[in-house]
């Protein structure tokens, strides 16, 4: 734009409303009136809370959910934030007779999406159709799912106020042989622990067995070979278990209950994780970082 459109004082404040206007009339029903799932959302998973019965929902009843862009074929990424834990899954939206319908993995469901995000009201409704349950055969009612405009939570900055970090646990380490039972069933898992140099521990889940790609998320402080770790969503309750490095450079973690919960030991236990240069071959593929 040339200057001398701005030498009069008079002509510069209609030249810059008339730009303004231009530039965020289309952006604004773009990004805020269109009927775009894109962003991230908030559902209430206990049906008896609502916003008007009860202002702050627990952790345990809150899921927030964060919606990629879709391809021009209605594909695209969603991830779901539950209990200091995320995960990713695929969506495809498509359109059957002037309805709008999403796919979460299971089935077409139909949407709608209401309100204005820039004044931050917008709501995005899936409808569960009537159905018989194949148990009782009892005729279940058409149900809303209705999630509101909300912005995800970001456990990877959730560290402890005062923490401390050991240089030589900052990085990735994998224990390839995990196994959970269930019944008269053994599933096997690969465990990827994290440590990020901000007090940030990194747990990744991952199975073919059990349909399982989670990451799980802790705050955590190092020292002289003791780990303390928190749920990023409750700091208040602490867990603590030694870990030592064998002549390999791996990491190994207390297996003889030394540890001052059950839940460490499972975590833990005794099983060796790999530095990523010991791994073997068949496990280096892939990024565990979320």
């Amino acid at each position: 734009m040339e200057q001398r459109i701005f030498r009069k004082k008079h002509i510069l404040f209609p030249v810059i409303t008339g730009i303004i206007l231009v530039a965020i009339i289309p952006i604004g029903y773009l990004s805020f009136s269109s009927r775009s799932i894109v962003g991230d959302w908030e559902l209430i998973v206990n049906p008896e809370l609502t916003r008007e019965t009860l202002d702050e929902p627990n952790d345990t009843e809150r899921v927030f959910y964060s919606f990629g862009k879709p391809s021009e074929y209605g594909d695209g990424v969603y991830k779901t934030f539950f209990v200091g834990g995320v995960e990713e899954g695929e969506y495809k939206l498509s359109e059957k007779n002037g309805k709008e319908f999403i796919n979460m993995g299971t089935e077409d469901l139909e949407y709608t999406i209401n309100g204005v995000r820039i004044f931050g009201n917008a709501t995005f409704t899936v409808t569960y159709p009537e159905h018989k349950d194949e148990q009782t055969g009892q005729t279940i009612p058409a149900q809303d799912y209705v999630f509101t405009q909300a912005r995800s939570p970001h456990y990877e900055k959730e560290p402890y106020n005062s923490f401390e970090t050991d240089e030589s646990l900052v990085g990735e380490w994998t224990a390839t042989d995990r196994m959970f039972s269930y019944y008269a069933y053994t599933l096997s898992y690969i465990e990827t622990i994290k440590f990020c140099d901000n007090g940030i521990m990194i747990i990744h889940y991952i199975s073919d067995d059990l349909a399982l790609d989670r990451y799980m998320y802790y705050a955590y402080t190092a020292k002289d070979g003791e780990l303390t770790f928190s749920p990023v969503i409750d700091k208040n309750t602490k867990y603590s278990v030694s870990y030592v490095f064998d002549d390999d450079g791996n990491l190994n973690f207390s297996g003889d209950n030394t540890s001052t919960s059950i839940f460490a030991d499972e975590i833990f236990s005794d099983a060796v994780f790999y530095a990523q240069e010991n791994l073997p071959d068949e496990y280096r593929e892939g990024d565990t970082d979320k």
